[in-house]
């Protein structure tokens, strides 16, 4: 069936999260690009169904983190998470309605299933999405063989690149005013960890690896809320083995959240796995440089001009040696690099590719 639209594309957002900035910009961008989008609010049960029934008669529901739909601790309460949701998706598109994915993360962080997982995503894929959109074209090899789909598969990617965050934050405060409210030597190079802290992000071994590899002018700020209890215990036994090392372990709000920012010379993602990383498009819009593991859409992120130290995460002294290059590197320059290219990721021309997408998919 062909969805025949005389106005807008009408799109409903599932899930959807007022305070994160990627969904708020993609719905701006679209407005320009002849697209309603709707927000679809999160109810405990059958949400995809309550919400599309909540809204304007959508052509497209465009789908961001499926976790929301399926994560728990139990494979038994998880396979009656997925079973629903495939259910659900299939009523969609009995209504007529059509199923665009981006693809944020292969996984759900932390998730203990993902078996499990992949088989979900493969039927998914295969049976009920029209469109997958993904950050690079790495990403489209990366979720075929991750998911196990066939070739034909690639027919349903699209890629869409990342927006950039320049626009959403104060960028103004400068970098001796940071770090002397911070308490940081202004002297000192310094990098910083910031946001959730979370056992994949591997901050645990950031910190120790730090220690064992730093000199003497060198201050790494570790910024943002432990998942666990457990954790926060051991990030703060960690803090406190080095005089060198200074910790936030809290939330920190998005008002506060540019002083670390402007205070640091360039940003850790010591991650273990990643796809696409909002840190290091953060990083980046904030004219940051970035350490990072090689790995999923970061090096096509940063490009080939040098504004990110990238290690390859299988060898045991990656993320040291990335340090040890990051101490030398001149990362005001990289920085500056790293600015000006996501700046060319404007949400104007996200939300048309993005609008291209749904343009597709109503004419089949």
């Amino acid at each position: 069936m062909s969805i025949q639209c005389s106005g807008p594309v009408k799109v409903l957002f599932a899930p959807f999260a007022e305070s994160n900035p990627y969904q708020l910009n993609l719905r701006d961008g679209l407005t320009a690009s002849n697209t309603s989008v709707e927000a679809a609010e999160w109810t405990p049960f059958v949400p995809l169904l309550r919400a599309y029934a909540s809204a304007r008669d959508p052509d497209i529901i465009h789908l961001h983190w499926l976790h929301e739909y399926f994560h728990s601790e139990s494979k038994l309460v998880f396979y009656v998470r997925a079973a629903l949701f495939l259910i659900q998706v299939a009523v969609l598109r009995i209504l007529g309605v059509r199923v665009v994915w981006t693809v944020h993360n292969l996984f759900a962080h932390d998730f203990p299933f993902p078996d499990s997982e992949a088989r979900l995503k493969n039927v998914f894929v295969r049976v009920l999405c029209d469109a997958v959109i993904v950050h690079c074209e790495m990403a489209i090899d990366e979720v075929i063989e991750t998911y196990g789909l066939r070739e034909n598969a690639r027919e349903k990617m699209h890629v869409v690149p990342h927006g950039h965050y320049i626009d959403n934050y104060p960028m103004d405060e400068s970098k001796q005013g940071a770090r002397e409210s911070l308490g940081i030597p202004v002297e000192n190079t310094v990098l910083l960890y910031f946001g959730m802290i979370r056992p994949y992000k591997n901050v645990d071994t950031l910190i120790e690896t730090f220690g064992a590899v730093s000199g003497p002018g060198t201050h790494l700020i570790v910024a943002g809320n432990p998942h666990s209890k457990p954790l926060n215990t051991e990030i703060k036994r960690l803090i406190r083995s080095t005089d060198q090392v200074t910790g936030k372990l809290t939330y920190i709000p998005d008002k506060d959240g540019g002083t670390y920012m402007h205070a640091s010379d360039a940003v850790v993602l010591p991650f273990r796995d990643i796809l696409t990383s909002g840190s290091a498009v953060l990083a980046m819009s904030y004219g940051r440089a970035f350490v990072a593991p090689e790995l999923g859409c970061l090096p096509a992120l940063v490009g080939s001009d040098g504004g990110a130290v990238l290690y390859d995460p299988d060898r045991s002294d990656g993320l040291a040696e990335a340090l040890r290059v990051a101490e030398s590197a001149d990362l005001d320059a990289m920085g500056e690099r790293n600015r000006e290219r996501i700046a060319a990721f404007d949400w104007g021309t996200i939300g048309e590719r993005t609008a291209s997408v749904y343009r597709s998919v109503s004419q089949t």
